[in-house]
C-alpha cells in the first residue's frame, strides 16, 4: 500500500521543528485554533503534488504570490526526503524556492513506494466550493490575482470530472449510506451541482443544507474515482455544519474507505466526531490520533496515540471537562 509515513516541518508558520508519523489508515488531528492543523494538511497536499505538478505548486496551496512572505519565518525550511521502504533504499529531494526571499522550503515524507501517479490526492477544504463552481475556474484562469488558493480551485476540478456509470468497487459499501443520508445522488448540469432526490426533485447546491453538500461531495469524488484505492484523502473539519446524527454514518464510511486502501488525514474540533472513530473501529483498523499543542515556549509539538482517550494534550476533552464542571456547579452549587 502506498502511504505517507512521516512529515517533518521546520521554521514554518507556527512550527519550529515538528515531526508527525502517520498511520496508513485514518489520522485524526486535533488542537486549538492556531496550532497549525490546516497548515499541516496543506503541506501534505502540496508536497504530494509537487513531483507531478512542479515546484511552483507549493506557494499557490497557501495563497502565496510573488512578494508574499506572510507565512515565512527566518530561514524557513520544509525538509523533503522521500524515503522508499525497500531493500535498496533511495532518496529523492523536493525543494521549492520562495519567490521573494529565496528561502528554501523542503517537505519530508517517508513512503513505501514513491510514484506520483500511484498516489492520487484529494484535499477537501472547510469552505463549500461547489455552490460557486459555475464559471469560477474560468475566472481563475483569466485573472492572475484571483483571491482563492489552489486547494479551493482543485476541489472544483476534481468534483467536475465525469462520474462512472457503474459504482466503483471501492465505494460499493459506502455509497448506499451516503445516498440515504442526502436522500439522493449528485448530478451536474451546465457546471452547476444538484442533488437529485429519490422523489425526483432536483435541489441546487446553493439552497441545499451545508452538511448535505459535504456528503454529496464525498459521493461525487467516489463516483468519479478521484478517491480510489491507494489514494490520500485530506479533509479539513469534515464535521463542520454536519448534523451530529450523521457523524457515525460519515465515520463508518471513512473507516471503510481506509480498509479499502485509502489513507485519510482529517482535522476536527468536535468531541463526538473524534470519539466515534474509537467507538466504530474494528480490531484491525488503523487509526491514529494526533494532538497539536503549544508548549511553555509557544512552540507547537505533536502527540500521537492510537486512542482518543490516551492523549495527554487533548484540547477537546479539556473543554468538555470544563463544561461538565460548570454544569455540576449549576446543579449543586459551590
Amino acid at each position: 500500500m502506498t502511504a505517507i509515513k512521516h512529515i517533518r516541518i521546520q521554521n514554518f508558520t507556527v512550527f519550529d521543528c515538528m515531526d508527525v508519523s502517520l498511520s496508513d489508515g485514518v489520522n485524526v488531528i486535533i488542537g486549538r485554533n492556531g496550532t497549525g492543523k490546516t497548515q499541516l494538511l496543506k503541506l501534505l497536499y502540496a508536497g504530494t503534488l509537487m513531483p507531478s505538478r512542479g515546484r511552483r505548486m507549493f506557494a499557490p496551496c497557501f495563497g502565496l504570490r510573488d512578494g508574499d512572505d506572510n507565512l515565512l519565518r527566518d530561514k524557513a525550511r520544509l525538509y523533503s526526503d522521500i524515503r522508499l521502504d525497500s531493500e535498496e533504499e533511495s532518496h529523492e529531494m523536493l525543494t521549492v524556492t520562495h519567490f521573494k526571499t529565496d528561502a528554501r522550503y523542503r517537505f519530508e515524507c517517508s513512503m513505501d513506494l514513491f510514484d506520483a501517479e500511484a498516489l492520487p490526492v484529494v484535499y477537501i477544504p472547510v469552505k463549500d466550493m461547489l455552490t460557486h463552481a459555475k464559471g469560477l475556474l474560468a475566472m481563475a484562469d483569466k485573472y492572475q490575482d484571483f483571491p482563492f488558493d489552489q486547494t479551493l480551485l482543485d476541489i472544483i476540478r476534481k468534483a467536475n470530472q465525469w462520474k462512472l456509470r457503474e459504482v466503483p468497487e471501492l465505494a460499493t459499501r459506502v455509497l448506499p449510506h451516503l445516498e440515504k443520508a442526502m436522500d439522493g445522488q449528485v448530478v451536474i448540469e451546465n457546471e452547476e451541482f444538484y442533488i437529485k432526490k429519490h422523489d425526483g426533485r432536483q435541489v441546487k447546491f446553493s439552497v441545499e443544507a451545508e452538511g448535505i453538500k459535504k456528503i454529496g461531495l464525498l459521493w461525487q469524488l467516489l463516483m468519479n474515482e478521484s478517491i480510489t484505492k491507494g489514494s490520500l484523502l485530506l479533509w479539513d473539519e469534515p464535521e463542520a455544519n454536519l448534523n451530529p446524527d450523521f457523524f457515525p454514518v460519515l465515520v463508518e464510511c471513512l473507516l471503510e474507505l481506509s480498509r479499502q486502501g485509502v489513507q485519510i488525514v482529517l482535522s476536527t474540533h468536535n468531541y463526538l466526531f473524534a470519539k466515534y472513530f474509537d467507538v466504530r473501529r474494528k480490531q484491525k483498523d488503523l487509526v491514529a490520533y494526533h494532538s497539536l499543542y503549544a508548549d511553555e515556549t509557544g512552540a507547537v509539538s505533536c502527540e500521537t496515540k492510537p486512542h482518543f482517550a490516551d492523549l495527554e494534550h487533548n484540547a477537546i476533552m479539556q473543554t468538555f471537562d470544563r463544561l461538565l464542571d460548570e454544569v455540576y456547579h449549576l446543579q449543586v452549587g459551590e
